[in-house]
């Protein structure tokens, strides 16, 4: 399959992979293992319509739970959605993340809104890699909407509102949209992300893992419970573990593995606490049960045309 040229340094690389992009993060060297220790982290942060205010600086608070992770052993440690708020990349908030999976050897998933220059912003989860780099985005695909006016319902933002109304009140209306679901190569196994209503739909994870990922990390910001029932049908039905997390005023930050054909939920936060939770999940079994499946082998695309079909009318 063809491959791209090597980015900037020799840690990085981007790949075809089924149609799919896969992105190979930390050390080029690295072989993938079996047991992998992660961590998730339920905390608050900014939020979906926070604007930046002097003084308040999230990703000070996120520091010592990276710091955390490290000495736990852990390679991955994962936050919610929104948390580092609008911010220029690279800058502050990133400079800090980036010192300390660095220091920690570890990766870090992250999620905040993304300032480009040209005025546009992203709803992003950030990866870094062990050497601190921010070495993977992941824009969200799905708007969580919350206004709408006209039919069909959720179709039309409300009339009237001026950009900062929207950047208030609703910025999903207004965000850049990701156009793609990358797969991102770790030195540990091939990892994925969904943000937040992204996970609410089917064909996203199922994209995800057709195109190889093992892992899929969740990140929400939200004042309901992340579902536990979504995250084992998803590892049930797509053979993937999956790492969820919330901010702190929510809940369902969780660590699932598939050991067996029954998904197992080894970690599970406190609902509306900050906490910090980490467990083991075991991707080689991932991996043995992924190439033995019957579910893949005896996919029927050609029957499944309605799910790449524009939107039409039901009613």
């Amino acid at each position: 399959m063809p491959t791209t040229p090597a980015l900037t340094a020799p840690l990085i690389t981007l790949t075809l992979l089924f149609g799919g992009v896969s992105m190979l993060l930390g050390q080029a060297s690295a072989q993938p293992s079996g047991l992998v220790k992660v961590a998730a982290v339920q905390i608050n942060g900014y939020d979906k319509g926070d604007l930046p205010r002097p003084g308040y600086d999230p990703a000070a608070a996120m520091v010592p739970y990276i710091n955390r992770a490290g000495r736990d052993g852990a390679q991955l440690v994962v936050f919610p959605e929104y948390v580092l708020g609008h911010i220029r990349v690279p800058g502050p908030a990133t400079e800090k993340i980036s010192a300390a999976a660095a220091a920690n050897h570890i990766y870090v998933i992250i999620g905040g809104w993304e300032d480009c220059a040209d005025g546009t912003f992203s709803d992003v989860a950030f990866v870094f890699d062990r050497q601190g780099k921010i070495a993977g985005k992941y824009l969200k695909t799905h708007a969580a909407v919350d206004h709408y006016e006209g039919d069909p319902p959720w179709s039309k933002p409300p009339s009237g509102k001026d950009k900062e109304w929207f950047l208030k009140n609703d910025p999903e209306w207004l965000m850049k949209k990701g156009q793609e679901l990358p797969v991102f190569d770790f030195d540990f196994g091939k990892v994925a992300i969904e943000i937040c209503y992204d996970g609410w739909f089917p064909e996203p994870a199922r994209v995800l893992s057709l195109n190889g990922a093992e892992l899929i990390v969740w990140i929400n910001g939200r004042a309901m419970s992340v579902e536990d029932y979504i995250v084992k049908s998803v590892m049930f039905q797509s053979h993937v573990a999956m790492v969820t997390t919330n901010q702190a005023y929510g809940g369902g930050t969780m660590i699932g593995d598939l050991a067996t054909w029954q998904p197992q939920i080894l970690a599970h936060a406190p609902d509306e606490k900050e906490a910090y939770i980490a467990a083991t999940i075991d991707l080689g079994q991932v991996r043995k049960l992924r190439e033995s499946s019957r579910n893949f082998q005896q996919r029927r695309p050609n029957v499944y045309r309605e799910l790449v079909s524009p939107v039409k009318p039901r009613y």
